[in-house]
Formats: C-alpha cells, structure tokens, sequence
C-alpha cells in the first residue's frame, strides 16, 4: 500500500477523532497501573518477581521463617528474663551493666547498679526519655564527656527518678570511683538504654502472654528449630529434644518434615552443612541470619504441606492464590499494552496532517519555542507528581485511595508527555523543531553581530557622533545650530536613501540571475562605497557562472553527439555483423578453415557489443543519470558473499582469495547492486590480469568514521602504467592487449565507487595491483 492509499484511509480520522483517540490512550495508561496494583493488592504486596517462582525459593519464604524463629526465641527469654517459677515477676532485679554486654549471673549482681524491672518500667516511663534528651543537649552544646558528667552530677536529684537496690543514688555510686564525672555519665547511659530495652521486651512479652496469642513457645508451627548458645549452653527449641543430634533424628523420622537449615557458627563464622539444607538460596540467607551470639547451633526444618495457620501458612497461600491474579493482570495488561501502542502509532502517523489536503498544521502551543515549550511540560509533569504524591501520602491507608491514585497520576502524566511528543513531531515534520528554538535565535544573532563586525562598528560610531553632533547644535548653536542640523540631517536622508537605492539594485540583480538571466549586469556607475563593490561582485559572479554553463553545456553536448554518433554508426553495422554470422553458422558450411572464420567473427563481433555496451555505461554513469536506492548494507558479510559469488571467475586460472574480513558490525548506506557491479568489475580485473595460481588478497579496516576496503593481486605481467593512467578510460594493464579487456572496467568501478559516496584509488608497483575503496561508516 502506497502512501496515497494510506492517506486515502486515514483521511476519515479527523481532529475530533484525533482528541478521542488521545483520552483513550490514557485511559489505557491508567488500566495498565490499576491492573499491576490490584494483583498487588491482591497479593498482599509480594513481590511480583517472586510470583513467578516457587515459594520455598522466595525471599518472602525465609524471612516468615527467620521471623516464627526468632520470635519464638525472642519469647523463650522473655520468659526466662520476666518469670519466675513460671509467675511474672517485676521484682526481679536487673544489674544494668550485665545488661549491658549480656551477661546473666544473678549471683554476682551489684546492688548499686541493679534496679528492680518494676522501677525500671516505670523510669522509661517516667525520667528516661528527660535523661537521654538532656545528655543530648549537653553535648550538642560542645561540651566534653567529663564536663557533661559534671553537669549531670549536679542535677542528679532530678534525672534519677529511680535508685538502685542499694537505694543509692547512681551519681553518688559514681563518686567512690577515680572519674566520677566519666562514670555517671556512663551509668547514666547504660540505665537509659536498659530501661528502653526492658520496656520494649515487656510489652512483647505481654503480647505474647495473652490467651489468644499464637507467638509462644508451646504453640504449633510449621517450622520446627533448635538453637543452641555454645558460648552459656542455652537452648532453645519447640521440637522436644535436647541435643542436635537428637533434633536431626528427629527431623530424619518425621515423613513430612523437611530439612531447611543446619549450620554452626564460631567465632561470628556460619559453616552449613550442605547435606542438611534446602537449597542455596536458604543456605545463603540463613548463614547471614544470627539468632543468639557469636557461638551457636542452628537446626531448622519446615512441614512443606503447612498444615498449621501461621504466618508462614498465610503467605504460602497469598503466594498460590496471587498466581492466576498475577497471569490474569499480565494478560489483560498485555493486551491492553498493545492497544496503545497501536493507537499510539496512528497518533504519531496522523499527527500534525490535515485531511484531505495532507499539509502539516501546526497547533498554538508549536509557536512556542522549543526550550519554552519543554520547560512548560517538565514543569507540568513535576507539578502534577506532587500534588498526586501529596493527597496520596494522606490518604494512603485507604486501599481504594492506592489504587485510584496511582493510575489517575499516571494517565495525566501519559496525557502530558504525550501531549509534548505530539507538539515535538509536528515541529519535527514542520522543519520548526530546531529553527523556532532559543538556541537556534542566539545562535543566528551572534554569527551576524560576529560576521559583520567591522560594519556594526563604524555604523555605531557615526550614529553616536551623529547624535552628539545634532545635540550639540541644537543646545549651543542658536539659528546657525538649527540650520547646520537640517543640513546634517538632510545629508545623512541623502546617504541612506542612496544606500536603500544601491542595495535594491544588489537585490534586483541577483533575482535575475537566479532566475537563470546570467548575462544580466548591474550598473555601478551610479553606486558608490560598498554597493558599488558589491554590484561589481554580483556581476562577476554573473560572468563566471555563465563561462562555466557554456562551457559545461559544450562538454554535454559534445559528449551527447559522441554517444549518439557511436550508437548509430556502431551499432547498426554491428548488429548487421552479428545477424550474418548468425546467418552463416546455419548454412552448416562444411569448410573447416570457413567454420573457423566465423567462429573468429562471432567472438569479434561479441566483444565489439560489449566494448559499446561498456561505453555506454561509463557515458550513463560520468553524466549522473545512473537511478541509485540507498540500504543499510552489513559490509563484511556482502563482500564475502561477492567473493563467494564471484569465485567462478577466478577458478578459471587456477586463483584463490586470502580474506581478511573482521566479523564487526560495520555498516554503510549504499546501492547494494550498483556496489556489486564494483567489485564484480575489480574482481573481473583480476581474473583478467592477475597470474595464474596465485592467491587474490581482499582486507577491510575500519577506523573512526571510515571503513577502507582493499583488493590486491599479482599482475601476470609487469606493469608500466601509473595507477592514475590506469583509471582513465580504454587503458590497459597488458601492453599487448592480448586479454579481452576493454579498458573501461576500473573507470566504471571508479566512476561508480564516486557516485555511492565513496573514494576509489588505484596503486600499483611492478607487479602488483591495488585497488582501494572508503566509504563512510554509518552511525547508529
């Protein structure tokens, strides 16, 4: 289909259509976002790269595991940390510095640092967010750690709103020490952080203490640990053993139990043992996880039917049943995909033309300048964001606000940025894109101020003297001043209607010979300064471009009545000659001699067709007339297939290729069939000249911007011509003239090589031939 019958179709879709086609490809826009966001909504925000894979493969996986196990542990010392004889007991005395580096040894704690966890409750409470917020401050002050401690002793009766078990006060303990000051504000840290810490375990400890909490020790779970702390022995596990060895038996003996994790860490090291993991993937997670200290055993295995509702349950199934959402979205999303990107294509198609008539109409906003009218669209596009951005961090607790947001703000910003690709085509196909721009404006105004310079400069300095000169003679000249400012005045009338007179001459002269009237001369004779020098350059310029027309239209005709001559006086005998040998090989002549007569002929006459033929074809191409069609041609790869193709050529006397062809993408733009006639001509060359069983070299090289193929063989006789006399046409390279050559084919490979964009030269030594060719490489 041509382009008019395209038009012819399109012609119905006019500017209404146009508008609705737009608001619809946002619309889609919008859909697209709602769909990919109610799968994830749907599937309780996983990931949508983890929908695709299997659930035990997942990072959501290992992180609901690592989170029921650590927990779980998390509990067990809570437990051991708030209970006593199974009974909470807020009596229980805490020592803040074996808190501290996570020592627990009732037997040696200091009553002078040991708070009871009910006074340290009721300190974060009340006092230990005061405590912390005025060290803070001390120090923001630039003070040193020894005068902040100096600062903390003096309002110690106010800081410490609890005391130790000794009932004294942490400033006063602080005091028996040799850095008083250094130690109370390190006690003073240390009960901060404690009272924090025990705070926040004791409200997971409540929480996990409730009736109906699933979170403790004893309640089921489909994963299944033991943790052992190698450095105090302590264990911790919901699998009813005491060892690790007891707790892979275990595992070993239970049919729906799964292996996940076995691992031991010393030293802060994690070594897996491979044998007892379910995949890399867990191996690797787990080593980086620690969930008692720098010493420990970790055996952790998993029921892969999950048959209790845990956390673990519950994301296994968001996984599953977010799989036909996550497809169904994906599809829906895909169809609707390609819907835009087809209505997108016919905007673009369509964009800017008028039906019927099929010019491009440019819109009110296209006047604008470029650089303008994309700081207009930034700004949109910007402005637009964030107010969505705003309502949506106010409202985005609401579900339906997530997914009406969102794909509201994306269709506005499609709306926009398609709006501004529209208005760039349309400059694009108006020519206005580059010219209508800022850029363009300053870049235009600076050449001319730049190019005319010296002229600008005399032009300013005359006009200042002129309006001094007229101020000066009005001001102090009285009626002598006003008569010598009309005649200045007048003068200077004179001079520019002289100009304005001069440079419409200029103007007239070169319209004429633009028209093709190069015997046309202005008259200098009544211009002056710089009109006149340009009236004589005009017609100078007339005078050599209607020399070099005549002299071009002799060459043309001459070389017209040379090929018509040759063509009738040629041709016409040839063609009789030809017919009468036809004519004599059917009389079935008997005459041996006779028969080889007209062999002779046939093959004189043949070679006479071609010789015309060939010269016709060099007349063709010197005069431009040769029809070229440009493509993208892959270099190396059709310079193998012509040596491929033209290999026959060169079998016939026993020669062979030596390729040096690289496997880059080297491309250049050209007419692949008037290229192939190239090296078929320079290949013919070859098979012509070249010695017998030889090898025939052809190389490329690329550089920068150019991409340099050269052909090189060993001439069967040596060579007396230059490689210049060698491209001029009927020369050739055997003396003798022996071979069937007739001179005309490196001038058509010459001639041709010029007329696709390239350069075509010709070396050549004793015995050797070289034929080289450049084009330019195309960028991407």
């Amino acid at each position: 289909m041509d382009r008019r019958e395209q038009d012819k179709l399109l012609r119905p879709y006019q500017p209404g259509m146009k508008l609705a086609s737009n608001l619809l490809q946002s619309l889609i826009a919008g859909l697209i976002i709602f769909c990919l966001l109610w799968v994830y909504h749907r599937t309780g925000e996983v990931g949508l790269g983890e929908m695709s894979r299997n659930f035990e493969r997942t990072e959501t996986f290992n992180q609901r595991v690592e989170e029921i196990v650590r927990h779980k542990v998390d509990y067990a010392r809570n437990l051991e940390l708030f209970e006593t004889d199974g009974e909470f007991d807020d009596q229980k005395q805490i020592d803040i510095r074996q808190y501290a580096s996570g020592i627990t040894d009732p037997a040696n704690i200091n009553v002078n640092t040991a708070y009871s966890i009910a006074d340290l409750l009721r300190f974060h409470d009340n006092g230990a967010q005061a405590m912390s917020a005025r060290i803070a401050r001390l120090l923001r002050d630039g003070l040193k750690e020894g005068e902040v401690g100096e600062a903390l002793q003096k309002e110690s009766a106010q800081l410490e709103t609890v005391l130790p078990a000794s009932g004294m006060s942490l400033s006063d303990y602080a005091s028996l020490g040799s850095n008083p000051p250094r130690l109370v504000l390190e006690y003073y840290r240390l009960l901060g952080d404690c009272a924090n810490d025990i705070a926040s375990r004791y409200s997971q400890y409540a929480e996990d203490t409730r009736e109906d909490s699933a979170n403790a020790v004893e309640a089921p779970s489909n994963v299944h640990y033991y943790i052992e702390d190698t450095n105090n022995r302590q264990k911790f596990t919901n699998m009813g053993v005491s060892s690790l060895t007891a707790a892979r038996a275990l595992v070993q003996r239970q049919e729906d139990w799964t292996f996940l994790f076995e691992g031991e860490r010393s030293y802060n090291i994690m070594v897996a043992h491979s044998e007892y993991v379910l995949s890399e993937d867990t191996s690797a997670y787990f080593m980086r996880q620690r969930f008692t200290g720098t010493g420990e055993k970790v055996l952790l295995a998993v029921d892969l039917n999950y048959p209790i509702g845990d956390s673990l349950q519950r994301a296994y199934t968001q996984h599953h049943q977010g799989k036909p959402y996550l497809y169904a979205a994906l599809m829906i999303s895909f169809v609707m995909a390609a819907a835009l990107l087809l209505l997108l294509i016919l905007s673009l198609h369509t964009n800017g033309r008028n039906y019927p008539e099929g010019k491009i109409v440019l819109d009110p906003f296209d006047q604008v300048p470029t650089e303008i009218a994309a700081g207009i669209g930034v700004l949109l596009v910007l402005g637009t964001f964030l107010i969505i951005r705003r309502l949506r961090r106010r409202l985005w607790s609401y579900a339906f606000v997530r997914l009406l947001s969102l794909p509201l703000l994306g269709s506005l910003e499609y709306l926009i940025l398609q709006w501004l690709l529209l208005s760039a085509i349309r400059r694009f196909r108006a020519q206005t894109l580059w010219k209508n721009s800022v850029s363009n404006a300053v870049l235009l105004g600076t050449r001319q101020v730049y190019s005319a310079r010296e002229r600008t400069q005399r032009l300013l300095i005359l006009f200042a003297l002129f309006t001094v000169g007229n101020i000066i003679f009005l001001k102090t000249g009285g009626g002598v001043g006003i008569v010598l400012f009309a005649v200045i005045n007048l003068a200077a009338l004179l001079y520019l209607m002289r100009d304005v007179v001069g440079n419409q001459n200029i103007r007239e002269g070169l319209r004429q010979i633009s028209k093709g009237k190069l015997d046309y001369r202005i008259r200098t004779d009544v211009l002056s300064g710089e009109s006149r020098e340009m009236g004589q350059a005009v017609n100078e310029m007339g005078e050599g471009l209607q020399k070099a027309v005549e002299t071009m239209l002799r060459g043309e005709r001459a070389k017209a009545e040379l090929i018509t001559n040759l063509s009738h006086d040629i041709k016409t005998p040839l063609t009789s000659i030809i017919n009468y040998v036809d004519l004599l090989k059917r009389e079935k002549i008997q005459n041996e001699r006779a028969q080889e007569y007209i062999h002779v002929l046939e093959q004189k006459s043949a070679r006479l067709k071609s010789l015309t033929e060939d010269l016709l074809e060099v007349s063709r191409i010197s005069s431009g007339s040769v029809e070229l069609h440009p493509e993208k041609i892959l270099l190396p790869m059709f310079i193998r297939q012509v040596c491929g193709e033209c290999e026959e050529i060169l079998e016939k006397r026993n020669i062979t290729w030596d390729l040096d062809i690289p496997q880059g993408q080297i491309w250049i733009r050209t007419d692949g069939s008037q290229l192939f006639r190239v090296f078929e001509n320079l290949i013919g060359n070859i098979g012509k000249y070249a010695k017998e069983g030889t090898k025939a070299r052809v190389s490329l090289e690329a550089f920068a911007d150019e991409v340099q193929v050269t052909l090189l063989n060993e001439s069967q006789d040596p060579i007396t011509f230059t490689g210049e006399e060698l491209q001029e046409r009927f020369t050739r390279g055997d003396t003798s003239r022996k071979t069937e050559g007739s001179g005309l084919g490196l001038a058509i490979a010459g001639s041709l090589t010029q007329l696709l964009g390239g350069t075509f030269r010709v070396d050549v030594t004793h015995d050797t031939f070289c034929a080289t060719l450049v084009f330019p490489i195309l960028k991407e």
